[in-house]
């Protein structure tokens, strides 16, 4: 069961969520906004049929005060003006327990690993793999990197080393003049990224905010705050 809590105070007021059936909790500024997880999905019903459904818990996140589920993680436009993104509780597979490493959280959501091959295109501002809250281990990163990478730093992910660039990857090498054509657009995102495991590697616990560079700074603190106080009780 998820809820919102209300705090009274002045300009720091904050709410905070919970959810008592996973044991987690954070906190967020007041006039943020959550969205559960049939909203963030889009879901109608149970789409899982009998299928068990491995996301145990999530809170999409906006802070625009004109709100919308569709600032949550928009592919189309993640370089928002107000912070945005989830929490997430997610059941790791029998695959997933075995492939989990500091590696896959770091990629968890965004292929970090291959973003950070070109200094032009992602710099990581600061990083801590070392991360241990109660019985839970993880990482912790805040990261900079332009948009327009985003799209040929995925397709590199999910290609082999070594394999022929698919078509589309052509086309855009013939179309813009080349591999490093997204340097050509300015436009960074940056994110701050907390993701744990617990001891016996069953579930992750990610959060995750992000907006345009310019909103991030304006909004450091509050960002912050909020993928710091991401807790779990065990």
């Amino acid at each position: 069961m998820s809820f919102l809590v209300g705090a009274c105070g002045d300009t720091a007021a904050q709410n905070y969520v919970r959810d008592t059936n996973e044991r987690t909790a954070f906190r967020l500024p007041q006039g943020w906004t959550t969205y559960d997880k049939a909203t963030v999905l889009g879901q109608t019903g149970d789409p899982q049929g009998d299928t068990a459904d491995p996301i145990r818990w999530l809170i999409g996140i906006d802070g625009d005060p004109q709100s919308s589920v569709t600032h949550v993680l928009n592919g189309s436009s993640l370089a928002t003006d107000y912070p945005q993104g989830i929490a997430l509780v997610q059941e790791l597979s029998f695959t997933d327990r075995d492939n989990q490493s500091m590696s896959s959280l770091r990629n968890f959501l965004f292929p970090i690993d291959q973003l950070i091959q070109n200094e032009s295109n992602a710099v990581i501002v600061s990083y801590d793999d070392e991360v241990v809250d109660g019985g839970l281990r993880g990482m912790q990163m805040v990261v900079s990197f332009r948009e327009a990478s985003l799209a040929a730093a995925r397709q590199a992910a999910s290609t082999p080393t070594g394999a022929a660039p698919i078509a589309s990857d052509k086309l855009q090498r013939t179309l813009l003049g080349g591999g490093s054509a997204a340097i050509l657009t300015p436009g960074f995102i940056e994110l701050d990224q907390r993701a744990l495991v617990d001891q016996s590697t069953h579930k992750l616990y990610l959060m995750i905010l992000l907006c345009s560079s310019q909103c991030y700074q304006r909004n450091r603190a509050s960002i912050e705050d909020t993928v710091n106080s991401w807790t779990v009780s065990q």
